[in-house]
């Protein structure tokens, strides 16, 4: 009993060493970037442990409070508060709408210099959420920046090629069926403000539909997949598509459509 008293020890003992080890070799310190919508330049400083973060430019959605644990090893969490405003009358004077908010860091490596988290994920209360997740560092348009790996499709068609979409501001659709298909047409459009129409037609007609266009040769959003285009975010999910605002009075609000189904989601 006491060999495995010992042996056990000796174990835990190197163990714990080996995870020291490991816990040493990470290198410090390690900062990230407080302003989460601008390019990661000289004008977007470093910060340990921020408290804060900029999701929009103007203001509409920021971090408030952020208390962290595990900062310094592969990943760091953060809780604190999401403040957004309505956009009513515009970002600076609507009514602000707070609720709890947790961030994870991970990633950690070189940038330029210093040791950075290189990947940022948001997560709040309800449907609603920034874009698609997470944003880790990377080129666009010649500058660095966090962004995710979400396609920018203006148009796209669902994987089975019975729902096509266009995307954009002020209003993005989505419809299915059709007087060329012989079927029933349906549809659904969100608007920026969170408004959604949803669009039945039983006997499509040149002159009754919910659409008259069709773009057979857009890119398909395989199985997976999202989209991201002017805060509206587009998946492609086993049980169709569904598209959602993610910021302003309307987030959360959106739709799902498929051959088979359409439907309001949201708040």
């Amino acid at each position: 009993m006491k060999r495995f008293i010992l042996t056990a020890a000796l174990a835990l003992g190197l163990t714990s060493a080996v995870m020291a080890q490991t816990r040493a070799r990470l290198p410090q310190p390690i900062s990230f970037w407080n302003d989460i919508a601008a390019p990661i330049d000289k004008h977007n400083p470093l910060t340990v442990r921020p408290s804060t973060f900029l999701l929009f430019e103007d203001g509409q959605w920021v971090l408030e409070d952020m208390h962290w644990t595990g900062w310094g090893s592969s990943v760091a969490r953060a809780t604190g508060i999401s403040s957004a405003s309505n956009d009513i009358p515009n970002a600076a004077q609507g009514k602000r709408i707070k609720t709890r908010a947790s961030v994870t860091l991970s990633d950690p490596g070189r940038f330029e210099g210093h040791e950075v988290y290189r990947c940022f994920k948001l997560t709040v209360p309800g449907p609603a959420s920034y874009g698609p997740q997470p944003l880790c560092l990377g080129r666009s348009a010649g500058a660095w920046v966090l962004k995710s790996n979400a396609l920018s499709l203006s148009g796209f068609l669902s994987p089975d090629g019975k729902v096509w979409c266009g995307i954009g501001s002020p209003q993005s659709f989505c419809v299915t069926g059709g007087e060329a298909a012989g079927i029933p047409q349906s549809g659904a459009t969100l608007y920026s403000s969170g408004k959604v129409t949803l669009c039945d037609v039983p006997v499509p007609s040149a002159s009754q539909g919910c659409t008259q266009n069709w773009d057979p040769g857009a890119q398909v959003l395989t199985l997976g997949q999202e989209n991201y285009v002017d805060g509206v975010v587009c998946k492609s999910e086993t049980t169709g598509i569904t598209c959602t605002l993610v910021s302003g009075r309307g987030a959360g609000k959106g739709f799902l459509i498929s051959s088979t189904t359409l439907r309001r989601i949201g708040p």
